[in-house]
């Protein structure tokens, strides 16, 4: 049976398939924990045929910390609440090279903050002016779960490789005398989001 390892500091009834987000929020909750790479069917699907046996008992490190912002819009206003949650992932996605066509384990380290808004509307309405804030329609029944695999998602990269081929595949890369030549370091790469339309799925219930 999978397992979902966690700990919480405010929040011990948390549950990453189904949680109040708003109030996960609302009451400053910290979790930290793990989640299997066969409890993420959709990075399951992304993981190489010849991936090492274990891959799938594999498993990503997580923590989601939610907060409240109390701002009011003028002198005098009322006060209004901005509910947010950090979420930072950490571990590795076993791809196929598509420069030596092996298999290696792609390094993930990703964190982002969340605005937790009421409604598709409000989120529609949110600035999109800061690369570091998201918007994220919450719900009473969220699946944090979905989020993590969201985030690893968009984490892979376009166009898997190793950052300095152990060898170059023969069809790929032959020198005038038919050897194959070595492989030399890649700059790194800047990339666009490979899952670009997960974006819409940030604002899921």
């Amino acid at each position: 049976m999978s397992q979902l390892t966690q700990s919480a500091a405010s929040a011990p009834a948390f549950d990453l398939r189904e949680t109040d987000l708003f109030a996960f929020c609302r009451k400053g909750g910290n979790v930290a924990g793990e989640v299997q790479v066969r409890d993420l069917p959709r990075i399951l699907a992304e993981t190489a045929p010849d991936a090492p046996a274990s891959a799938p008992h594999e498993a990503f490190a997580y923590t989601l910390t939610g907060f409240v912002r109390e701002e009011a819009v003028a002198p005098g206003a009322p006060v209004s609440q901005r509910l947010f949650i950090d979420v930072t992932v950490n571990g590795r996605v076993w791809l196929d090279c598509q420069r030596c066509l092996t298999v290696y384990p792609e390094p993930i380290a990703t964190q982002m903050r969340f605005e937790v808004v009421a409604s598709e509307a409000a989120a529609d309405a949110a600035p999109m002016d800061d690369d570091e804030l998201d918007v994220l329609v919450g719900s009473k029944k969220f699946s944090t779960l979905e989020l993590i695999e969201d985030e690893v998602l968009l984490a892979l990269p376009t166009a898997p490789k190793h950052v300095v081929c152990p060898v170059v595949h023969e069809s790929l890369v032959t020198g005038a005398d038919g050897e194959v030549e070595p492989e030399a370091a890649p700059e790194e790469e800047k990339r666009p989001s490979p899952f670009a339309a997960l974006a819409g799925l940030k604002t899921k219930h």
